[in-house]
């Protein structure tokens, strides 16, 4: 299925929001690309070019026409597709932005990491906007990074990208966006499977924190995985990917690929045997991250043990399901980090699932409600 020309706001201008932008201008949406106050330079420098940049495995470099909002609103009044990609903590910030301003029926796509979803649909069933089509990605679909202002360098996944909509009812509808863009994408069964299925969590966050001596010591940068990913460290890797398993098995989910199979499946290593000689045949272990700052440790984790093991950890205590591996991982976060990931990350209570068991996590995310009526598509 082809997407229809119509009208798409991206808001985000890091390498994944660029990315967004020019592809879905290039596949005849017209898009209009904004940001918070903060990311103004960014957003000028789209205007500045008439588009963005994008040097690409599938398109070699072509600025695509895009046009440079003058702010969130701006960016998406009349659009039937608000895509929102920006790292996990800003995602109550857009969606407070943007709710007000969103047109009936809107179709609203976190693309990234996993949790936006759970945020904005408790925001717009508290504003009676139960009528918007709410989803997210549980990762990039792309390989991107920065190549200058308003310009990003970008490779396509081959696989490994989930997508699902809340409620679940919706996600055949979302699909039609989601795999006519990025033909790889599966649809997961709720968006417990998006949030849960976080790659950086489970391949960065024990790196880092095993790393840290390099990190913050050693200037100039560190060979990430290659130095980091010994068997030791992939076994941890391992064991915080069974638990995170272990909890989508409570929640019924039928999915029970690992971690190394997800590395495969995006096209990032070949299937070489177990997930040590994985990574190591992966071109992951030539992907250097700056060191050699004191807050290059907390620069690798904050976000995922925040908003990824942290809701992981009270997902655990709601279904009774132990999760020591992801409880000692935050703890020792925090420690390393000197900061409580715990009482500012995300939890069920946060996005309005205080107090839920196992059959009121599972209803909420495929009916839209917490008991009794079911959101469907009315």
């Amino acid at each position: 299925m082809t997407v229809p020309t119509t009208t798409a706001a991206v808001l985000g201008t890091g390498p994944g929001g660029l990315a967004v932008a020019a592809e879905l201008a290039g596949s005849g949406w017209v898009v209009r690309l904004g940001d918070l106050a903060e990311f103004v330079d960014q957003v000028d420098a789209v205007r500045r070019r008439g588009g963005v940049t994008l040097v690409s495995s599938w398109a070699g470099e072509e600025t695509v026409p895009v046009r440079a909002a003058a702010g969130v609103e701006d960016a998406v009044a009349g659009a039937g597709l608000v895509a929102i990609s920006v790292p996990t903590h800003a995602h109550r910030r857009f969606v407070d932005e943007v709710l007000p301003h969103l047109e009936p029926g809107a179709t609203l796509l976190f693309v990234g990491e996993g949790g936006g979803a759970l945020v904005a649909w408790d925001a717009a069933r508290a504003a009676g906007r139960t009528d918007l089509v709410v989803g997210e990605t549980n990762c990039l679909p792309y390989m991107a990074r920065p190549a200058g202002p308003g310009s990003v360098l970008a490779s396509h996944k081959t696989g490994g990208v989930l997508a699902a909509a809340l409620p679940a009812t919706r996600t055949a509808g979302l699909m039609e966006i989601v795999a006519a863009l990025w033909p790889y994408a599966e649809p997961a069964e709720t968006v417990w499977e998006t949030v849960l299925i976080n790659y950086d969590a489970i391949d960065t966050v024990p790196v880092a924190l095993t790393s840290a001596a390099k990190l913050e010591a050693r200037p100039g940068g560190v060979l990430f995985w290659g130095e980091g990913a010994t068997p030791g460290v992939v076994r941890l890797i391992e064991s915080l990917d069974g638990e995170l398993l272990e909890l989508r098995r409570a929640l019924g989910h039928r999915d029970q690929r690992r971690y190394r199979d997800f590395l495969i499946a995006q096209g990032l290593a070949p299937d070489a045997g177990g997930l040590y000689e994985v990574m190591r045949a992966g071109g992951i272990t030539r992907s250097y991250r700056p060191s050699g700052d004191a807050a290059a440790l907390r620069d690798r984790v904050a976000l995922e043990v925040a908003y990824c093991l942290v809701l992981a950890s009270s997902l655990g205590r709601a279904l009774g399901v132990e999760t020591p591996v992801i409880d000692g991982t935050v703890d020792l976060a925090e420690a390393m980090c000197a900061e409580p990931f715990r009482a500012g990350g995300r939890t069920v209570a946060d996005v309005g699932l205080a107090g839920a068991d196992r059959d009121g996590l599972v209803r909420y995310v495929r009916t839209g409600e917490l008991e009794g009526k079911d959101a469907g598509d009315d």
